[in-house]
Order: structure tokens, then sequence, then C-alpha cells
């Protein structure tokens, strides 16, 4: 066979731009008929001369480790191009338009869809964020659906009513203390340290003084104050106990002493005053409070 029958040539179809590479001995001087095998349309494919055989190569040097020799490998070159150039003859319609082998249109199908880009698969686990959002789907529908059960409802109404009871406490502690002190004295203590004293007498100690002074070589201590009715009405005015204190508010002498007035009308004042022979030593601060009520803030006032 001549080198001229194993030349190819390339031939594009002008419809789809696919290209071709076929003998040149088959296409011939004059070209011929062929049809597209991608797209179907006939056309009439010419071929160029293939070029002149190039001048034999000067002979290699003889490698002994070597399997083939030069001109082994070039038959070995032309058979592989020779088998290409059968493959893609094979591949092309004989003139006039003879349809395709069904078992040939199906082999290029099969090698068309085995190197055409695979769809990717979409991932066997969702998204962290997916899995988030089902869970937070999930929770809100259980604890709606909790919420509507009975229990849930009579403890939801059990804690409203432990809130509504307990305000109503406080405000009641806060409006009526006065009376909840005149019944409880021992609770005097509790408003006084939340900064809310209860006078439950009615009356206060303003202005007290202590002067001390010597008669007959006596040292006398003389306490004088102010009674002032601070209620709206009419109250009594109970016996005033007074205390004599040392630094650290230990009581080291008391006694009582009887008011001149009996009652005090709203806003009236009326002047105390009482006195102590030869006091205690140690005797820094006098502490005036009323009998009936010692154990609540009636008013005490001190002086020194």
């Amino acid at each position: 066979m001549s080198s001229a029958d194993l030349a190819t040539v390339v031939i594009a179809c002008p419809n789809c731009g696919t290209r071709y590479q076929v003998p040149f001995a088959t296409l011939g001087a004059g070209g011929r008929e062929v049809q597209c095998a991608q797209c179907g349309k006939p056309w009439h494919a010419k071929s160029v001369p293939p070029p002149p055989p190039p001048p034999p190569r000067a002979p290699a040097p003889v490698d002994p480790d070597a399997l083939f020799g030069a001109d082994d490998e070039d038959a070995l070159d032309r058979a592989f191009e020779q088998t290409a150039s059968l493959a893609a003859a094979a591949a092309e319609p004989e003139p006039g338009g003879k349809p395709l082998d069904p078992g040939h249109a199906r082999t290029l199908a099969e090698i068309r869809a085995a190197i055409a880009p695979k769809p990717k698969k979409p991932s066997a686990s969702p998204p962290d964020d997916t899995l988030q959002k089902a869970k937070q789907s999930f929770d809100r529908r259980q604890a709606d659906a909790s919420r509507r059960l009975p229990l849930a409802r009579m403890r939801r109404g059990a804690r409203l009513g432990a809130v509504a009871a307990l305000a109503l406490l406080l405000i009641g502690g806060f409006v009526f203390r006065t009376e909840i002190v005149s019944g409880l004295p021992s609770l005097a203590g509790v408003y006084a340290a939340i900064g809310l004293p209860v006078n439950v007498v009615g009356l206060q100690f303003d202005d007290a003084k202590t002067l001390s002074s010597l008669r007959d070589g006596k040292t006398v201590m003389q306490i004088t104050a102010k009674i002032r009715s601070i209620a709206g009405q009419t109250v009594s005015v109970p016996p005033v106990l007074v205390s004599l204190l040392n630094t650290d508010g230990a009581t080291l002498y008391e006694w009582t002493v009887n008011a001149q007035a009996k009652q005090l009308d709203g806003g009236e004042i009326l002047d105390f005053s009482t006195e102590v022979t030869s006091p205690p030593d140690g005797a820094t601060r006098v502490r005036l409070s009323f009998t009936t009520s010692r154990d609540s803030d009636a008013g005490p006032a001190q002086g020194s």
C-alpha cells in the first residue's frame, strides 16, 4: 500500500462544524458526498492532496537497550494511523444519503452518553441549617401541643393565681401596714428594715434635747422635747419611756413620764420635759418612746 493511500485528511461538516479524519483515498481527488453523523446533513466533501512524504531520515544510532528500531516504530505509528482512519471512515455514511446502521448509531449514542458530564447527585444528608430549621419547627409544634393540654392550662392558671395573690398581698401590706403593725407589733422592725417605718401611735417626738447641770453638788440631766400629732384624728397620748444609753447603745437606766395632756388633735404639739438626778456613769444618749409601742417605731427621739 502506498503512502498516499495511508495519508489522511480532515473534513468538517459545514452545518454543525463536526470534524472527521478520513483517508485521502476515500474521498479521491474530486471529493464525494458524505453525511454528518452528528447532525445528519449531507454535503460534498473535497480533499486536498496530501503533502509529499518527507525525505528519509538518517538512521539513528542503534540503542542496544531499545526493544524496537526507528523503522519499526514508524511502522507501528503508520499502523495506528491506518486503524484510526478506517474507524473514521466506518462512521461516515455511504454516498447518496444511506442511513446509518442502527447498531452503529446506538454505539455513537452510548459514546456520547458516556462522555457527557454527569449531573451531580444531591447530598444524601441535608445541610446543617436545614436540620436546625426542622428541629426548631418540631420543637415549636411540640410546645404548642403541650400548651393546649388540660394539665398545662391548669398549671398556667395556678401560676397566674399565685402571682395575683402575691401582688394583692404586697399591696395590702403596704396600704394597711398601720393596722397590721397594731395587731402584730413585732412586724414593725420588718417594715422599718425595708424603709417603711410604721407609727401606730400617731405621735412623734421633735427637737429632743438633753442638758446636764450641777444642782446642790449633784449632776442633773434635763430632757426636753415636743410631742406632735401626725394622725388625721384625735389620738391618746400614752406615757413616755425615757431610756439612758451608753456609746454602744446599751440601756443603762429607764423611767416613764406621763405627758401633760391625755389627747392631741391632728397637727397639735405638746411640750414634754423630764429630768433625772445623778444619772449613771457612761450615759451619753437619751431615747424617748411611748410605752404602748415600745417595740414599734412610735416616733422615738434621742438626745445627748
